[in-house]
């Protein structure tokens, strides 16, 4: 039961794996296979250990925020254009949101869920490690882009930036969000409490494979993430060795750029397209101002659009002069994607569940933070690292008047306990 949920949690973010090989209308990802087993292997324990699922006011608030997006969602579908792609990606939503809601829901109860979620993390994040030296050897013509060429369950393929430099990502098909996924192992892996003197090492691996991301979005949420973390602990915390490490490469990097001329010029070469890829001044980030303005312009250009959006799902219509024949094409943003897709009502409900997690002192409140930034510049509500970070800000954060017991396991977080109805 336990390796289910360390699969689990290592697995989220897994779609270059396709379990159907390419043989379905859908790519059957590790996570839509092991939630449904991982929420039995959780019934069956609680059946032996006689443990109730009980429902804090926290989570009641949590689902029924969750139940009235995905009912705002499934209603603007009507006014969909295409609904052959608004209907799936409705109840892609409510797989995601309703499969990480479930699970940490059934694994809420255990004393050792802080260890999980830490081990789990690190599984992770050796995984997207190995999966991105494959990415590498790919590029390099060492392995092959699909495994096995007919009927695809592995995609191996990078994703380029500029032609030319391969952005890693892990086990994700997108570098963005194989980027969030990065934050959020990074983070559970450092919170075990148990290991904390190691816990420079999984940062700096963390630090490492976020930057071969190229991820802006993803650099933001991280860097949201450690200024909640430093400002509601009054101090810093980043461990030394890990701030040791980071000084270390950049100081290695530039002494041999500088010593070696060869190097220094292939290094040059390379690095020329990166130049401007964290300025304002390059050329996605320019499409991405554009697109936040069409997308604010959509949702606001007519009474009806306001009210129910143009159909969840459906942006790819308004972007057609963006994206030419891409199904897929949308703006870009959570916040604006939700607000012209399904409404000013799905945009309130939306910032209610990302914005009070942040406003609660908890262990998850830097993690809600850096879902909050990710999300204003890249869509993230069909990626399921986005709903358990979401979810455990919400399930596993105390209340703000309760107060910790003498007498709690030193090991549990002080929020695994619920409450009794």
């Amino acid at each position: 039961m336990t390796t289910l949920l360390l699969m689990w949690i290592a697995l989220l973010g897994a779609d270059r794996i396709n379990l159907t090989g390419e043989r379905g209308a859908f790519v059957l990802t590790p996570f839509l296979v092991l939630t449904p087993l991982v929420c039995v292997a959780e019934l069956i324990r609680r059946r032996r250990s006689a443990t109730v699922i009980t429902i804090p006011q926290p989570t009641m608030i949590f689902a029924l925020l969750a139940l009235t997006l995905l009912t705002l969602s499934v209603g603007s579908v009507f006014a969909s254009r295409d609904l052959n792609s608004s209907g799936p990606r409705v109840v892609q939503l409510a797989l995601m949101l309703g499969g990480a809601f479930s699970v940490i829901l059934l694994a809420s109860d255990r004393a050792d869920l802080a260890l999980l979620l830490a081990r789990g993390a690190r599984w992770g994040l050796l995984g997207f490690a190995l999966f991105d030296v494959a990415q590498l050897l790919s590029w390099l013509d060492v392995l092959p882009k699909r495994i096995p060429e007919v009927g695809t369950i592995l995609q191996l393929a990078p994703d380029m930036y500029a032609g030319v430099v391969p952005r890693l990502a892990g086990m994700v098909m997108d570098s963005n969000r194989g980027g969030l996924l990065l934050v959020l192992f990074g983070f559970l892996a450092a919170r075990d409490q148990t290991d904390s003197p190691r816990a420079w090492r999984w940062l700096s691996l963390t630090a490492m494979l976020l930057l071969l991301t190229l991820s802006r979005s993803s650099m933001l949420a991280a860097a949201g993430a450690i200024t909640v973390l430093l400002l509601s602990n009054g101090r810093p915390r980043l461990p030394r060795r890990f701030v040791a490490v980071c000084a270390a490469i950049v100081a290695v990097a530039v002494s041999l750029a500088l010593l070696d001329s060869r190097l220094r010029s292939d290094a040059v070469a390379f690095v020329e397209p990166l130049q401007q890829r964290f300025t304002l001044l390059e050329g996605s980030s320019q499409d991405h101002l554009r697109l936040l303005e069409r997308g604010v312009n959509t949702a606001t250009q007519s009474v009806e659009t306001v009210t129910h959006g143009i159909g969840y799902g459906s942006s790819h219509l308004a972007l057609q002069d963006f994206f030419p024949g891409d199904r897929y094409g949308n703006f870009h943003s959570i916040y604006v994607g939700i607000f012209a897709e399904a409404g000013i009502f799905a945009l309130l409900t939306l910032v209610l569940l990302i914005g009070a997690p942040i406003t609660r002192p908890g262990p998850f409140q830097p993690l809600a933070a850096a879902v909050a930034l990710f999300g204003v510049f890249y869509g993230a509500l069909s990626e399921p690292a986005f709903w358990v970070a979401l979810t455990l800000a919400w399930l596993l954060s105390p209340p703000t008047n309760s107060r910790p017991n003498a007498s709690t396991n030193a090991t549990a977080m002080p929020s695994t306990a619920p409450r009794s109805s």
